[in-house]
């Protein structure tokens, strides 16, 4: 916390002492410090709710960025180059007092207005046009049921409402998930950077409204960061998402005979008002569904939703959720902080690991600020979760619970399948040891034939041919004496 608070006042430092240069006197000093009041005044100013401010705002973020990296790069050219003279002179070389320093500074800062536009034309319609990515996601359930099936969700997070947000991607997304027909409508964290009364004024509770009528079953969601900025100005976003149709789980679980959501509460909202995270654990066993998750009963996948990809903080143990949702870090939004940002976080961007949990974070839908996006994109995740039965624990099951009839049955089918399965790679196995030459029979027509072919014209007996297996007497069938050397009971 005491990095950010400094930050701000280096780069302040930075810049002020490196845009005086521009000019003598006063037109130095008001060069310096014009821009750095822009930027920093309309951050306030933007949350009139104002969209000239927030255009404003924008601008002056996107110059600050690209301005604090360039002169930080041009401070290090002006060391090297002082070392240089500085060694010259002791050699007793003549200087030449030139304008270098200051013809320096007005070329960056030439460079860094022209970064500024060029990142604003291509970073607004990358931002508008957000990507949709599939993730399949398999999950290893030890019970089927007629409610435990594949399903479809569409995650998505940071959508930032604000002054300069635009209705139209939210119109696409809704109409987008209305011909998917997901299960489910999952929402990462950070709904708007303004009030709760001006998203009901903008018509965005319509909009929302539509957005969780299109999950076939539910449409869940999560506070970010900034729903914390947001409460704590007076606003209620939670309860204006639960109004709208919206399942918010706050450090809480649900279970539907579908899936299982733990939704965990945002760390930022947390520190803000003093209340402490509760351990997944806890807030699995505080749901009778939920709690058979970690009790060797995995019957369906169990997601929770955090919005920032910090990990789990407590050892689980070997079962885990199946999948864990974030969002927060933008992927770093536009250079350089798409740089920076990996050396931020473990996993900053997309699927991966965090405590041996399958985790995967998304860039948002929308951005923070400046809606731009350069070196990053917008995007939202189409995830398709395939169950499957562990065949291997079925055992371990029917000796630790009392299973029904119904899954006493399958698992006999399952036995059944993958004998019928072993006796026919056997046969293969045998007749390729063969060369092919043997052929199992065992119907009566194929028996008398084969006692007619194993007899020649004058009654004698045909010599068998040293390739062709013979039966044992103990049993009916080459099979047979194959299973019971695997020690496999028919």
């Amino acid at each position: 916390m005491i990095a950010f608070l400094i930050l701000p006042f280096v780069a302040v430092l930075v810049l002020y002492l490196n845009l005086r240069k521009v000019a003598d006197g006063s037109r130095g000093v008001l060069m310096a410090g014009l821009p750095i009041i822009l930027t920093f005044g309309s951050f306030f100013l933007a949350r009139q709710n104002s969209a000239f401010f927030s255009w404003i705002q924008c601008i002056m973020v996107i110059w600050l960025c690209q301005a604090l990296w360039m002169f930080l790069l041009w401070d290090l050219v002006c060391v090297v180059r002082w070392i240089v003279r500085r060694a010259k002179r002791k050699k007793g070389h003549i200087q030449y007092k030139t304008d270098f320093v200051r013809n320096g500074v007005r070329a960056v800062l030439a460079i860094t207005i022209l970064l500024t536009f060029w990142l604003l034309a291509y970073g607004i319609p990358n931002n508008d046009d957000y990507k949709t990515r599939t993730l399949d996601v398999p999950v290893t359930v030890y019970e089927s049921s007629a409610e435990s099936r594949d399903f479809k969700a569409v995650f998505f997070s940071d959508l930032h409402i604000d002054p300069i947000f635009q209705k139209e991607k939210l119109e696409r997304l809704i109409a987008q998930c209305d011909s998917i027909k997901p299960s489910f409508i999952l929402f990462g964290g950070d709904l708007a950077d303004v009030h709760d009364a001006v998203l009901t004024e903008e018509g965005y509770d319509k909009l929302l409204q539509r957005l969780a009528a299109t999950a076939r079953i539910a449409a869940v969601a999560i506070n970010g960061n900034h729903e914390a900025f947001m409460e704590r100005s007076g606003s209620d976003p939670e309860g204006f998402l639960r109004k709208n149709g919206w399942l918010v789980l706050d450090d809480s679980s649900a279970c539907v005979p579908t899936a299982c959501f733990t939704g965990r509460r945002d760390y930022q909202k947390a520190r803000v008002f003093d209340e402490p995270r509760k351990s997944l654990k806890e807030l699995a066993e505080a749901h009778p569904m939920a709690a058979q998750l970690i009790k060797d009963k995995h019957f369906v996948p169990w997601i929770i939703m955090d919005h920032q990809p910090k990990g789990v903080e407590e050892d689980l143990g070997e079962f885990r959720p199946d999948l864990a949702l974030s969002g927060h870090t933008h992927d770093g939004q536009f250079f350089p902080g798409n740089i920076l940002i990996k050396w931020i976080w473990p996993l900053a961007y997309g699927e991966g690991f965090l405590n041996n949990i399958h985790w995967l974070v998304s860039s948002g839908v929308d951005s923070w600020g400046p809606p731009v996006r350069a070196g990053s994109d917008t995007e939202i995740w189409v995830l398709n979760f395939k169950l499957k039965v562990d065949r291997l624990r079925l055992e371990r099951y029917i000796l630790d619970s009392s299973p029904s009839a119904e899954f006493l049955a399958e698992v006999d089918s399952l036995n059944k399948e993958a004998m019928q399965k072993i006796r026919e790679e056997d046969r293969k196995r045998l007749q390729a040891l063969i060369g092919g030459n043997a052929r199992f029979s065992n119907t009566p027509e194929e028996k008398s034939e084969k006692a007619a072919d194993s007899s020649t014209n004058d009654g004698t007996a045909a010599e068998i041919h040293p390739l062709e297996p013979k039966a044992p007497k103990e049993f009916k069938s080459p099979e047979r004496h194959i299973m019971e050397l695997r020690g496999v009971a028919l």
